[in-house]
């Protein structure tokens, strides 16, 4: 676990900072070879791609705090800059949102875009997760378990074995990537694999909560779980949608 990397002109360049950079790059490089593949304008991709970062910054922030304070936060710009917080469900949310909007605006097929950028989604993931690792936070419960490990300089700090829910999730990511990617030339619907990627995304969720530190809210699950549920439903609704629609409609 290495929280701080270095230091530029005295200010500390932290691990997850820097892996949230390097999937934004990661992002821009995958969408703008998509956008060449299917005959889009690249130009386009780094405008969008701004727009969906802020959108799921703030979405990530503020519902990490209402979940956090149970309530909306009495000082948005605060939870905004906070430095620790984020939440998956409310980056998603607000994410997909700005995404949708701007597939709009600029008269794409948005079920094509969804397909085509799909694959790259759980790599994005995974380096998230290995930010969250090298931090220290978002880690799981007390296990003795032989690889359970420490965060002494973590968010907050533990000196009790733990689960390393960050790990397992980026394993878990593995076959969610090789799903999509053996399926990205298939013959698919359109928005088909973008489904796919929703369910996939949301059992995985459900299962990983198991091993992190939620706290259940109904029938014994967590609102991670729960929400989780309704991704994977959302996902099978449209996939069952798209496979009965004719293949030439977006």
């Amino acid at each position: 676990m290495h929280p701080i990397l270095f230091y530029i002109a005295g200010h500390a360049v932290e691990a997850n900072g820097v892996m949230y950079f390097l999937a934004t790059i990661v992002a821009w490089s995958y969408a703008v070879r998509a956008s060449k593949r299917n005959g889009w304008d690249p130009e386009d991709v780094l405008p969008g791609l701004i727009l969906v970062v802020v959108a799921t910054y703030v979405g990530a922030r503020l519902h990490g705090a209402i979940v956090r304070e149970g309530r909306l936060p009495g000082d948005p710009l605060g939870a905004l800059l906070r430095p620790e917080g984020l939440s998956f469900f409310g980056g998603l949310a607000t994410g997909s949102l700005a995404v949708l909007g701007y597939v709009r605006w600029k008269r794409l097929p948005l079920g094509k875009v969804a397909d085509a950028l799909a694959p790259i989604a759980p790599v994005l993931y995974a380096m998230f997760r290995l930010g969250c690792f090298l931090n220290g936070d978002d880690y799981g419960p007390p296990t003795t378990l032989p690889w359970g490990m420490r965060f002494p300089q973590g968010s907050p700090p533990t000196t009790v074995p733990v689960h390393p829910a960050q790990l397992y999730e980026i394993l878990l990511m593995g076959p969610v990537f090789a799903w999509l990617w053996t399926r990205r030339d298939g013959r698919l619907p359109s928005g088909a694999l973008a489904f796919e990627l929703c369910i996939l995304m949301g059992v995985e969720r459900f299962v990983a909560e198991f091993w992190r530190l939620g706290h259940p809210v109904a029938a014994g699950l967590t609102l991670s779980q729960w929400l989780a549920l309704l991704l994977a439903t959302i996902g099978m609704a449209g996939r069952y949608r798209s496979a009965a629609r004719p293949r030439s409609l977006n």
